[in-house]
């Protein structure tokens, strides 16, 4: 009994899962693949956060320093 309530549960996310895709005008759950394939790809890129914002981060910081040692 325990199984065959599993099952109904499992196909009933699968269906919301699908109406989701099909909300969001998603044709394929390939498409989640490709987006995890680009993200990975743009996250192995980075090597190092962005110059600008390690420049307003540094700032940020100093100014910080500055009102705590007033």
């Amino acid at each position: 009994m325990n199984n065959y309530k599993q099952a109904l549960d499992t196909l009933a996310g699968e269906a919301a899962f699908r109406k989701q895709m099909e909300d969001q005008q998603i044709t394929s759950v390939d498409t989640f693949e490709t987006w995890l394939s680009e993200e990975r790809a743009y996250l192995v890129g980075l090597k190092c956060e962005p110059l600008q914002e390690t420049l307003q981060m540094e700032y940020w910081q100093k100014l910080v320093n500055l009102e705590a040692s007033q």
